[in-house]
């Protein structure tokens, strides 16, 4: 299996410390909001709401025991069975409210045989720049039904798939580039006093060349698909921007050709 192949589908899952894109199927492990466009099916984790009312609750539940504990008693039932019974329901009970259930994340089955089918990203950053790029994949997406004289919908949502998994990437790549480049820039500007100072040197500068080319590309996938979406959304008004449809889905070919 392979991005190339047809037909394309892709998953998206985001927790709260990681988005993962992936051509196969992906799962979050609780009740994942699920959205479904065009090639893509995305999954968030919905955060656990907080239980602000546990103390009332608790409060109303010591005062039923209570009530209950002085009823059996009154009954004839033993002081240390009633005891004993008032202390476990109360117990079980202000574990059932008091208890958090660990936060959702997302779950890749395929991950550990398929790795070449994932890309996880960690990082803040790429994380927010992917789903900048997401959302604006989304806008031209939502409109192409209406531009169905320049592109087919179904082509047309398929390419901004694809499109994603490139974007997806080029972060992470940039990702695992961000340490040594970091170190790079942190570093002392000085001689090479030394064969192996300036092999160091060479490797930083090999590292700083693929940070930019990453930029790049990053900037023209960015531009391709927020041309895409404006596009798009223009021929509501200008039935004449249908040419300018047309070439911003050759722009998106494009950015997807060059790496296939």
């Amino acid at each position: 299996m392979s991005p190339s192949e047809s037909p394309f589908h892709l998953w998206i899952a985001m927790d709260d410390t990681r988005t993962v894109v992936a051509l196969a199927p992906l799962k979050v492990s609780r009740n994942p909001a699920r959205h479904e466009w065009g090639s893509i099916t995305d999954l968030r984790a919905e955060p656990e709401t907080e239980r602000s009312e546990s103390v009332p609750r608790i409060i109303v539940l010591s005062t039923l025991v209570l009530i209950g504990s002085f009823g059996l008693y009154l009954t004839g039932a033993p002081g240390p069975v009633v005891f004993l019974l008032a202390v476990l329901a109360l117990g079980v009970g202000s574990a059932s409210y008091l208890y958090k259930p660990p936060p959702a994340t997302v779950v890749t089955r395929d991950e550990a045989a398929f790795p070449e089918l994932h890309r996880t990203l960690e990082s803040a950053r790429e994380r927010t720049e992917f789903a900048d790029l997401l959302g604006t994949a989304e806008r031209a997406g939502r409109v192409l039904p209406a531009v169905e004289a320049a592109v087919d919908p179904a082509e047309g949502g398929e390419l901004l798939a694809q499109v994603l998994w490139e974007a997806a990437d080029v972060l992470s790549r940039r990702q695992q580039l961000r340490p040594q480049v970091s170190k790079t820039q942190s570093a002392s500007a000085g001689p090479a006093a030394s064969r192996a100072a300036q092999a160091l040197e060479e490797q930083r500068g090999a590292a700083q060349a693929l940070w930019m080319q990453t930029e790049a590309e990053l900037e023209r996938i960015q531009t391709a698909l927020e041309l895409a979406a404006v596009a798009a959304e223009n021929v509501v008004h200008d039935s004449g921007a249908l040419k300018a449809v047309r070439e911003a889905y050759e722009e998106l070919v494009a950015v997807y050709g060059n790496r296939n």
